[in-house]
């Protein structure tokens, strides 16, 4: 029986292991597994209320259109307010991105998706819709920065490990698609500047 019990604890510890390694980056595998492991062991569960807290980005970057300053800055309170697993400021900083992105003649996808997060409630829905409003926003972040960074970061593990992405304006990672759930997981996939895509 105590075996039994051992083997179970050996094969659930395994198990975690392989969840919390997938979650970060695979370059240089054989350096970084513990680093990664011990990261991800501490993202999980109960993250850092002051990490939650302080979720408001401090935007860096600055665009040649005042327009896309503003939908740009707006996109960071809805990812901040899903990091934070707040609905209600998510929908507040939805209802200011399209208004924002009718400024900067959006595509009509994009306009349903932030339109679509506004009015929902739950924060699941709110999650699937930021995934849309995430890929529409690359058109209007493209060739549009004129100083700073935008990081383009992805999850492996978002949407039942299909993985999705975000747009920061910081290289330290806050998952907006599992808040407290995996604070940290996730990397930097491009960086977006007024040089080019890298």
């Amino acid at each position: 029986m105590k075996k039994q019990i051992r083997n179970g604890f050996m094969i659930a510890a395994m198990v975690a292991s392989f969840g919390f390694y997938s979650c970060g980056d695979n370059k240089n595998k054989n350096e970084e597994t513990t680093t990664v492991m011990d990261e991800e062991m501490n993202s999980e569960g109960q993250a850092d209320s002051t990490e939650i807290l302080n979720v408001e980005e401090v935007i860096n970057v600055q665009f040649k259109e005042t327009t896309t300053q503003a939908a740009f800055e707006h996109y960071i309170g809805v990812k901040s307010a899903l990091v934070a697993s707040d609905n209600t400021e998510a929908q507040k900083h939805a209802n200011m991105l399209l208004e924002s992105l009718k400024e900067v003649k959006a595509e009509q996808t994009l306009l349903d998706a932030t339109k679509q997060l506004a009015e929902a409630t739950d924060i699941n829905k709110q999650r699937e819709a930021f995934s849309k409003i995430t890929n529409g926003m690359e058109v209007v972040l493209t060739g549009s920065v004129s100083s700073g960074e935008i990081y383009k970061q992805f999850c492996p593990m978002a949407f039942e490990g299909k993985g999705d992405y975000w747009y920061s304006s910081s290289s330290e990672i806050r998952n907006p698609y599992f808040g407290d759930k995996m604070l940290k997981c996730g990397r930097v996939e491009e960086v977006i500047n007024n040089q080019a895509t890298n």
